[in-house]
């Protein structure tokens, strides 16, 4: 069973702040700062909970925490306090290829097949690059993050799976790939994957609070992880065998904080950890993220152009508990780190919000919807059961159905109907044989697990009231 990690989420995008403001003096930045300061609060008040850190032309003008990074203990978020951060993960395994590059060790030209024996001919064509970009053709994933598996019994599963398009041909976001690579660092550097990123990125950073098993965590720092208000738990309760399954290791899971992710920012600035050669593969926009994105993917990072006439160099993880943004404006000299220990659709709206107040005048933010709205159970339930009965049949005109008549506008217009129907498609065939476990209904959250016999699959639905008093599916994530 391929554990799906989709998140279907309406973001607002860091895309729609139209003007730019002016270069701002202490005053404005002060004014700037307690905008921030007072959207957070706000937000906190409404159930956020994880930290933030945004500066400004190397300035920070917020780094604080808000809401428990333990509920049942009482303590509160801080800019210390250690987050996962998903699929922020991927750059740094990107950097270390970058650098194995500057050393002469590797080319992201090389054939995947230089590094492992036995590729079979439908992947002998694949290069490093491809794995960087996501237009390998493999498929998001092939297991669960926290599943033990051995180096050997996962690349024999990745070989064995059939690619979704020839190689280069297409863009399908693939963890697998990015495990793929980090074995290739590990092969070429002769180090294990996490040691080779401590001694070539995050000690010469400056992060001592960043990555999997090495540092020495101060465990009541580390963030504990809600889903709603059911406690998961911390990252590092998950690692039992004492090592990172290779379903997780080098595309996601890393933790770290905001304070790190900041001095990580700002090396890069410098040529101290990648050359400018380098860093100009890093951030080049090779690949467009599906069929009409706005956006591109680099060397795990996605690329936004902005109406700035401008580029946001950025990208976002999550696990459906953990949820982390790092938004990077390099002309503008703006960057936004939001991590949160309770994910929530909204989250990925926090960062957008921030760049908001700072490149838009007068900007009013917009908060999470439905909080002390009822909704109407039976439309709740028809909404929940449509969902399942659609991805029970292998039927697209049955799929396109459910969605137009139950997605919201926003939700939508998020991605094209090709995308959408890909991601139903994903729904039918990783889940056709399991069995519906439960439905549960908590006013505008519809929570239906699913048991495949190996593994519990989350799928969460979030509904919002439109103006109209209809109720709509405003947001879909899969655990």
């Amino acid at each position: 069973m391929q554990k799906l990690k989709t998140s279907l989420i309406v973001l607002l995008g860091c895309l729609i702040f139209q003007h730019c403001t002016p270069s701002a003096g202490p005053a404005e930045e002060k004014d700037t700062a307690d905008k921030i300061s007072e959207y957070l609060t706000t937000i906190e008040s409404q159930g956020f909970d994880g930290a933030v850190l945004v500066a400004q032309k190397g300035e920070i003008l917020v780094s604080d925490g808000y809401g428990l990074s333990d509920v049942e203990k009482n303590i509160r978020n801080t800019d210390s306090t250690i987050f996962d951060i998903g699929s922020i993960t991927k750059q740094f395994t990107a950097a270390g290829i970058l650098k194995l590059e500057m050393a002469g060790k590797l080319s992201v030209n090389d054939l995947m097949s230089k590094y492992f024996a036995n590729v079979p001919d439908d992947k002998k064509g694949i290069t490093l690059h491809q794995l960087l970009t996501h237009s390998a053709g493999f498929p998001g994933a092939i297991g669960d993050d926290y599943e033990d598996i051995t180096t050997a019994d996962f690349i024999s599963l990745a070989m064995s799976k059939p690619l979704m398009f020839n190689p280069g041909s297409g863009y399908e976001y693939s963890n697998v790939g990015y495990s793929l690579l980090a074995m290739i660092i590990e092969k070429v550097s002769g180090k294990p994957y996490e040691t080779y990123l401590h001694d070539n990125l995050f000690q010469p950073a400056g992060m001592n609070n960043t990555g999997y098993l090495l540092p020495k965590w101060n465990g009541s720092l580390i963030a504990t992880g809600y889903r709603n208000d059911i406690r998961w738990g911390k990252p590092t309760e998950k690692w039992t065998s004492g090592s990172i399954s290779w379903h997780l290791k080098g595309n996601g899971g890393i933790l770290s904080t905001v304070k790190d992710m900041y001095k990580w920012h700002q090396a890069l600035l410098t040529d101290d950890i990648l050359s400018a050669e380098a860093k100009e593969k890093y951030y080049t926009p090779f690949v467009r993220e599906g069929e009409g994105a706005n956006s591109f993917y680099a060397y795990g990072w996605a690329i936004f152009p902005t109406p700035r006439n401008t580029n946001l160099v950025a990208h976002n993880g999550g696990n459906g508990i953990f949820f982390a943004d790092f938004l990077r404006y390099l002309d503008e000299k703006v960057t936004i780190i939001v991590m949160c220990n309770r994910s929530t659709r909204y989250a990925n709206r926090i960062a957008s919000q921030i760049a908001g107040i700072i490149f838009t005048p007068d900007f009013v933010p917009t908060y999470p919807e439905g909080s002390g709205v009822e909704l109407n159970q039976e439309e709740t339930l028809a909404i929940g059961n449509g969902f399942v009965e659609a991805i029970a049949q292998p039927d697209s005109a049955k799929w396109e159905s459910f969605i137009r008549d139950n997605f919201s506008e926003e939700l939508f217009g998020f991605v094209s109907m090709d995308e959408h129907l890909k991601f139903f498609r994903s729904f039918h065939d990783d889940l056709k044989d399991a069995k519906m476990a439960t439905m549960d209904i908590s006013n505008n959250i519809i929570q239906i697990t699913y048991d495949t016999g190996k593994e519990v699959v989350l799928i969460t639905l979030e509904l919002d009231q439109m103006p109209s008093g209809e109720i709509k599916l405003g947001g879909i994530m899969v655990d």
